[in-house]
């Protein structure tokens, strides 16, 4: 049905190696057929290189050793090379290695590994990255070199985490997590984002300063008038749409769908015209223009990996930025709709889910409108993670909780999921100040969100 084509996670790939029969070894020469055997494993060592090299993921990350003026010993030498190898062993599996040759010095990990590591360090303070991670170990000094190290570098607004070696694997596989961290950090530097309209009038709370967002991210949101998407709705074009066929099985009255899509292309082509990570929508205002919402077509562009939230809410659409490039995954814009506090339970609804999200959907009108097409996902139940940035840039809400079910009742939005806490997270998600919406992930590790933020607040 015309499906677009978005970038697929390549999965770890395991090669194994599987010995033929049995041969009897004779002393005086190779084994019949050893050669081959020989080839064989070549051909092994090759195809593991081509996978390695071919994960665009893979990275190789710049390692530093700092001692002091003292040489090591050869003992303290060969503890702290095999320290490395331990924790290469660990991080091959998150396709990340430590090495000493890296030529991206964009994530840089000092390893201190003495006292007095101070003036070795000052030699090297201009290539590496901020922020960086200090790792120490429980020998010779080198958590307190750290502390110097860390300290020194506050002085100048940067930003470095220690880690301890130490007999903690834990301390160790926090690599890989500081690295999706510093990654996303990264890549949100320079990405602009669309706001179509202005936010909806209810949204007394969820305006932001562009120029702080600019200052404090690198991400530039781009004013984009509600005629301009008009005149690109009145193109009547919308190209490709995955599940299209699905959608006019799902979808019976084909003039409304027609407009639904409408809006979908209209809002890709601005995607494509301003060079957009994603946008948001006044959309309510679509309701008395053409009688329809863009409910469906934000399905589908979050599908796509471009972001999209509803009633231009600003801080909400930063949020859903910010867990893409986290996890690289969608999140689901919703409202808190109703709270069992006996239960700990709070009903999160929104006419509209990300597709991918969703492991079965149905069609029906907008809630508040009874209008267009509104989307009712279901989601898996499990682990979820409920965020959002308030509107001061600093603020943020950040709780863990386990969907318990897709309920469907009537008076709210299409899309519902029971979401329990436990009393302390809720009590944190109600004692915070970030407007109306919240948005829901699957995100694995809660906290990957809130040191993000740190790290913005840090650099203040």
């Amino acid at each position: 049905d015309g499906a677009v084509d978005t970038p697929v996670p390549i999965p770890n790939t395991e090669v194994k190696h599987r010995s033929g029969e049995n041969i009897s070894l004779r002393q005086d020469s190779e084994p019949p057929g050893f050669f081959y055997y020989k080839l064989y494993l070549c051909i092994i060592v090759i195809i593991l290189i081509i996978n390695i090299t071919a994960k665009g993921d893979f990275m190789n990350i710049k390692l530093y050793r700092l001692h002091s003026t003292l040489p090591l010993s050869e003992e303290n030498k060969k503890m702290d090379d095999q320290l490395i190898d331990d924790i290469n062993a660990s991080l091959f599996k998150e396709d990340l290695y430590l090495s000493e040759n890296a030529d991206d010095d964009d994530f840089s990990v000092v390893f201190v590994e003495t006292g007095g590591a101070e003036e070795a360090f000052l030699k090297i303070e201009n290539q590496i990255s901020n922020p960086c991670i200090l790792l120490t170990h429980y020998k010779n000094n080198s958590l307190p070199a750290c502390m110097e190290i860390k300290s020194y570098l506050a002085t100048k607004n940067k930003i470095a985490f220690i880690l301890d070696t130490g007999n903690d694997q834990e301390q160790t596989s926090m690599i890989p997590e500081l690295y999706k961290v510093f990654k996303a950090k990264k890549e949100i530097s320079g990405a602009r984002l669309g706001v179509v309209g202005k936010p909806s009038d209810w949204l007394i709370y969820s305006k932001v300063d562009y120029q702080k967002v600019e200052d404090k991210f690198g991400i530039s949101l781009i004013d984009i008038p509600m005629e301009e998407f008009q005149e690109e709705i009145d193109k009547h074009q919308y190209g490709r749409v995955r599940h299209l066929a699905d959608l006019k099985k799902k979808w019976k009255d084909p003039e409304v769908l027609e407009t639904a899509l409408c809006i979908y292309g209209a809002l890709k082509r601005l995607i494509i015209r301003y060079n957009l990570e994603g946008l948001t929508v006044r959309c309510f205002d679509l309701l008395g223009l053409y009688k329809n919402t863009s409910c469906l077509a934000f399905a589908l562009l979050n599908e796509e990996g471009y972001i999209a939230t509803c009633e231009g809410d600003i801080p909400s659409m930063l949020t859903m930025l910010f867990i893409n490039k986290l996890t690289g995954y969608s999140s689901f814009q919703a409202n808190p709709s109703y709270i069992d506090y006996q239960k700990r339970r709070i009903l999160f609804a929104h006419c509209t889910v990300p597709f991918d999200m969703a492991t079965s959907y149905e069609l029906g009108t907008h809630f508040e409108s009874g209008l267009g097409i509104g989307v009712r996902g279901e989601l898996p139940n499990g682990e979820v993670v409920i965020a959002k940035l308030g509107a001061d840039l600093k603020e943020y809400v950040l709780a863990a909780g386990k969907i318990i079910e897709n309920p469907k009742l009537n008076g709210y939005c299409r899309t519902q999921i029971m979401v329990e806490f436990n009393n302390h997270e809720m009590m944190d998600f109600f004692s915070s100040n970030v407007g109306n919406h919240i948005i829901i992930s699957y995100m694995t590790n809660p906290s990957l969100f809130g040191l993000f933020l740190e790290l913005f607040t840090k650099a203040d």
